[in-house]
């Protein structure tokens, strides 16, 4: 019975998404086909994601450990166990965002869009991909904008936990000088099971953690800067209860 109530939710969540979604799709298609737009097009998906939210049942809870630096470059990372961590994050982080995310996404009809200018696809097997999708992440930041990016790559089989990350977004906050802000998503999970594909109402809670400033670092600090951002994350979590 609770795996048929949870079908449906999850189908009563997706006609709220697609519908807001296509909806606001002219608005999103004018705002993406200029570059000066692209930050209006980024505060639609912000309302896109509250409006999906609130008939969905899903309600966030925002904490934060420390302020977000201005006029800084910002990656923020987060763990990744849910497809509403994109929803989450791309509604709730503060600034003007871009994310990184899987070549996929891309070819999708109505992301397609996204892809072609604010988002960034990477192919992560492709070491030729990821080097183009880092060097534009780079020209995206120069600009204003902040990325957002899972680094464990993709949701893990055995989510919630967090698995080792992939170095890319480490290197390239050392070689802008940007700060790091890790984020907890210890909830999503539960909303939402992409294996199981059920989801339920509920909170979700978002942890922005205290940025890790990369002033000063050298190229050699990249392993060690990622290790410092998986503790931040596997120690919240792990006190949130998420896993031992």
């Amino acid at each position: 019975m609770k795996k048929l109530a949870g079908k449906i939710w999850l189908g009563w969540a997706g006609l709220w998404f697609a519908s807001f979604f296509l909806a606001m799709w002219p608005l999103f298609y004018v705002f993406l086909s200029f570059r000066k737009t692209y930050p209006l097009a980024h505060g639609l998906r912000r309302l896109w994601g509250v409006l999906t939210c609130v008939p969905a049942g899903l309600i966030p809870v925002i904490s934060r450990e420390g302020q977000i630096p201005k006029n800084r470059r910002i990656i923020y990372c987060a763990n990744h166990c849910s497809y509403l961590d994109i929803l989450t994050c791309g509604t709730y982080l503060p600034g003007f965002n871009f994310f990184m995310a899987k070549m996929e996404l891309s070819k999708v009809p109505l992301f397609r869009k996204w892809f072609d200018s604010v988002d960034v696809p990477v192919q992560r097997e492709s070491l030729r991909s990821a080097h183009t999708a880092f060097h534009l992440a780079a020209e995206k930041m120069r600009s204003g904008a902040h990325m957002i990016i899972f680094p464990e790559g993709k949701i893990p089989p055995d989510t919630p936990k967090l698995h080792k990350f992939k170095p890319g977004a480490f290197r390239l906050a050392i070689e802008q000088e940007a700060v790091i802000i890790p984020v907890t998503l210890p909830d999503n999970h539960k909303r939402m099971d992409i294996y199981s594909w059920i989801a339920f109402p509920g909170i979700m809670r978002m942890c922005i953690h205290e940025a890790i400033d990369t002033r000063g670092m050298s190229a050699e600090d990249a392993g060690k800067l990622e290790q410092s951002v998986f503790e931040v994350m596997d120690t919240n979590l792990k006190k949130r209860k998420v896993y031992a």
